[in-house]
């Protein structure tokens, strides 16, 4: 139970104590070290913790400034470092929080999503975050408290109106709660249907991504421009966000619109989303991690055998067969030849200039050539693995054996395939 020693987190635990098996409590504090009075405000909650008969741990953090940010992102991640699968994390978050919430994330030109507000309930690691107190009014818990003479650290940091959740609860939310009492439940109303309308929205985004999703994992850009341009929006921000984990703003959909979606057709552009890359090749959008160097060094030690290799980039598989006919066999049909011996067969990756002749095909034509006529995407052909004997390309495996290496018709062999990370 997270425990910060004020008013919400102290009614929490107090509510707690009395309806919970105190055995299964562990409070945590979170000691910012940002105040003069931060490690006062820790020694409190401990006594306070050992009053009721509570387990305490405070984590100590140092965030990245004082910003409300940073402390927020210290504070998470101290969480989320301490719980383990099946715990359970209350915070006493109330409708006055989730009503600034919803002010600032308005003032900041959030979504449906954004201005959903706090959610009751989500996932924080492998744990679960619960706030049961999301409903009830920062008066009634006073109330509450008052009547019950329990006390309570006051941060004097929540009087400075320079914090923007402050200036919103000072000078903002005081005088609509002096002019309607209780606006607060309504915002929350207003925010529990922009979260369904949120979900109604992911919903939508997960069938279009259904319809969309291309052979290779990207999205087919002919299936995409058939939507509508809100749910093409709708579709890329959950797409890219869910996989990146980088939140597709206004500004950044923008981008992409202007820079990868309408680039010219003879382009590949790409744009680069957090630790990711969005490209585009022939007319199709993919989202890649960003690549890490080939190792060479470490081809040059593979042992050709059959069996599974895992290597840098994806999975070689070598399996032992018997060759069929292949006296008519054309372009994607290649990968049924086999490869008639291992032996002297060593394994690398692409040079620049490079040429060989598939079996069946005549002369020999520009590797960067066969790549494009097989489909091969640009940003796999560097880590595409080759099978050559000397500086001779044998094999390429997954799609074709070179002419001279196939196995004659019902000699064994050994079949080669290569599946991409």
């Amino acid at each position: 139970m997270a425990y910060s020693g004020g008013l919400d987190s102290r009614v929490l635990v107090e509510l707690a104590a009395r309806v919970l098996d105190p055995s299964r409590i562990l409070l945590l504090h979170v000691n910012h070290h940002l105040q003069s009075e931060s490690d006062a405000w820790a020694a409190h909650c401990v006594a306070q913790a050992q009053a009721l008969g509570l387990a305490i741990r405070v984590l100590n953090v140092a965030p990245a400034s004082a910003s409300e940010a940073d402390a927020r992102d210290a504070r998470y991640h101290a969480f989320a470092r301490e719980l383990r699968p099946g715990d359970l994390l209350l915070q006493g978050h109330h409708s006055d929080d989730q009503a600034e919430t919803l002010l600032l994330r308005l003032i900041r030109g959030a979504g449906p999503k954004g201005l959903a507000g706090m959610p009751r309930q989500r996932a924080i690691g492998e744990a679960q975050l619960l706030r049961p107190l999301l409903d009830v009014r920062r008066a009634e818990l006073e109330r509450w408290a008052r009547q019950h003479c329990l006390s309570w650290v006051d941060d004097p940091s929540n009087s400075a109106i320079d914090y923007d959740r402050n200036f919103i609860r000072h000078r903002v939310m005081a005088p609509l709660i002096e002019r309607w009492p209780g606006v607060q439940a309504r915002m929350g109303l207003s925010a529990g249907l922009l979260d369904e309308s949120a979900e109604l929205l992911k919903e939508l985004a997960r069938d279009d991504l259904e319809a969309c999703r291309g052979p290779q994992g990207g999205l087919t850009g002919a299936a995409l421009s058939a939507l509508s341009l809100p749910r093409q929006r709708n579709l890329l921000r959950h797409w890219l966000t869910a996989a990146s984990g980088v939140i597709v703003n206004g500004p950044l959909l923008a981008r992409i619109e202007q820079d990868v979606l309408r680039a010219g057709q003879d382009r590949q552009p790409q744009l680069r989303i957090g630790a990711y890359s969005l490209r585009r090749y022939r007319g199709d959008l993919f989202l890649l991690a960003q690549p890490q160097a080939a190792s060479a060094e470490m081809l040059a030690q593979i042992r050709l055998a059959p069996g599974d290799i895992a290597l840098q980039h994806g999975r070689l598989s070598i399996v032992a067969t018997r060759a069929e006919d292949h006296s008519i066999l054309v372009h994607r049909e290649q990968q049924k030849l086999v490869l008639r011996t291992l032996e002297q067969v060593t394994v690398r990756y692409r040079r620049e200039g490079e040429r060989c002749r598939p079996a069946g095909r005549s002369g020999s034509h520009p590797l960067k050539k066969l790549f494009q006529e097989y489909g091969v995407l640009p940003w796999l052909r560097d880590t595409w693995p080759l099978f050559v004997c000397g500086d001779e390309i044998v094999a390429v495996p997954g799609l074709w054996v070179c002419e001279g290496w196939q196995a004659e018709c019902g000699n064994q062999g050994y079949s080669a395939g290569w599946h991409p990370a």
